[in-house]
């Protein structure tokens, strides 16, 4: 990507009092932008940009064939949302009249509170919290709708449709044809990967509220329980090394649409005192969304603040926007991705050092096949060759992301120690030592690409 004109795209996008100031997009040609798209399109601000240059009435600032793709992706999301939204509800019809217990999560759920237009947003997931007992009944509904199951943990089983195309993780985003996988969440905190122990945030679905959207209604978390659930899900994704822009932005969104609702924020506030510890995550996640965007903070911020442990504050303050703002680890051929350095701050929150050297080296040196992102989508000569180029592809390229990606990390290390010298890493309350056994990693019955949501 061009660097100075993401960072200018992002400066449209804050969502501080005054006015942004597009004009710094004059400066960059076509092909600048043609650089970019990936970059724009992984990270959610395409159409969120071209929103905004409509609202200053500066779609001129855009080169005339690059407003045309804006608008274009535009024209074609939208198709893309009937299709998608079609489904949606077929789906929470199916559920209703098996008898899932289950509440919408992420996606539709948050419009227009985290979002004001869900045409906005290029979904890759429906995304459904279910309790354990419905879990049967929701595999089972999605296996009459014609759904496979892609991927699997313990807490969250991924389905999606066969398909006579051959998809793959670099699909046109706002296109029709590019179907979204329907996820079953049980829980959100992977343990298993991350190595850190907390009791995480219950969102009991005996307390959830319908919400209205497109004529639909059905069930979503109560506005706190959405807010903290935006709060974990962000922070897992970057301890994992990537996290979509968009996100941010739409937490900004919200802390300011909300900044003046006390009793929203009290309730948030008593959320984030149940599990010890979790208000420290808060307080990181909302440090991205304030460096990145120069967002309203929440009232109660600065006593969050206060919890976060002097390495974080280092990493936020030395690494936290250039990191965000980089390269998505799952774009092609990033030579030198910041992606790892979130590894510093992850590293803060495993005490037990021989757990620390595990994480560090399973990041690091990921030895392992990688998975399984096309495959023929028509049992002929021609399909199983595109699906083997394919494959071939994307092994390349996410080598060259491990090999530059930890290259950067290593590179940057001693200046990290650095820093942290004269630092204390200490443990809060809540987070205890973890040395869980190795174990498998998640089932993986995947036999077509899957995208981040």
């Amino acid at each position: 990507m061009n660097r100075e004109l993401a960072e200018a795209v992002v400066g449209c996008l804050r969502s501080a009092e005054e006015a942004p100031d597009a004009s710094g997009l004059r400066h960059f040609k076509a092909r600048d932008w043609q650089h970019t798209f990936r970059w724009l399109d992984r990270s959610g601000l395409t159409l969120y940009l071209l929103r905004c240059l409509h609202q200053l009435e500066a779609t001129e600032l855009l080169p005339a064939t690059i407003l045309t793709r804006f608008e274009e992706n535009l024209v074609a999301n939208r198709k893309r949302l009937d299709s998608i939204t079609n489904e949606f509800a077929s789906i929470n019809r199916r559920f209703h009249r098996a008898g899932v217990h289950f509440a919408v999560i992420k996606g539709f759920s948050l419009v227009p509170a985290f979002c004001p237009d869900a045409a906005l947003r290029a979904p890759s997931d429906l995304d459904y919290l279910v309790d354990r007992p419905s879990l049967p009944a929701a595999q089972r509904v999605l296996a009459e709708a014609g759904y496979c199951l892609q991927r699997f943990s313990d807490i969250e089983f991924k389905y999606g449709k066969p398909s006579s195309r051959i998809p793959t993780v670099s699909d046109d985003p706002y296109s029709p044809e590019t179907e979204p996988l329907v996820e079953l969440h049980l829980a959100f905190w992977n343990r298993r990967a991350n190595r850190i122990l907390i009791n995480e945030p219950q969102f009991p679905l005996d307390q959830i509220t319908d919400h209205s959207w497109q004529g639909l209604r059905f069930p979503v978390l109560k506005e706190e329980d959405a807010f903290v659930l935006q709060i974990l899900h962000v922070f897992q994704h970057t301890l994992e090394g990537w996290v979509k822009l968009c996100w941010l932005l739409e937490l900004g969104y919200l802390a300011r649409a909300r900044c003046l609702d006390t009793q929203f924020w009290g309730r948030v506030d008593i959320r984030m005192r149940e599990v010890p510890g979790f208000s420290e995550f808060a307080a990181i996640v909302l440090g991205l969304v304030d460096r990145v965007f120069v967002a309203s903070m929440p009232p109660m911020t600065p006593n969050w603040r206060k919890s976060i442990r002097p390495p974080a504050k280092l990493w936020l303050e030395n690494y936290g926007r250039s990191w965000a703002i980089g390269d998505h680890p799952y774009d092609s051929l990033s030579f030198f991705s910041a992606s790892k350095l979130s590894l510093f701050l992850h590293r803060e929150f495993v005490p037990d050092p021989q757990v620390r050297k595990e994480i560090t080296q399973q990041r690091l040196f990921p030895w392992k096949q990688p998975e399984q992102i096309a495959v023929p989508g028509e049992n002929t000569s021609a399909s199983s060759l595109t699906a083997r180029r394919l494959q071939r592809q994307f092994v390349l390229q996410r080598l060259i992301f491990h090999l530059g990606s930890t290259a950067r990390y290593l590179l940057e290390t001693p200046r990290w120690r650095q820093l942290h010298r004269g630092s204390t890493g200490l443990v809060p309350s809540g987070l205890h030592r973890v040395r869980q056994p190795d174990s498998a990693p998640p089932g993986d019955l995947s036999n077509r690409g899957i995208t981040p949501d």
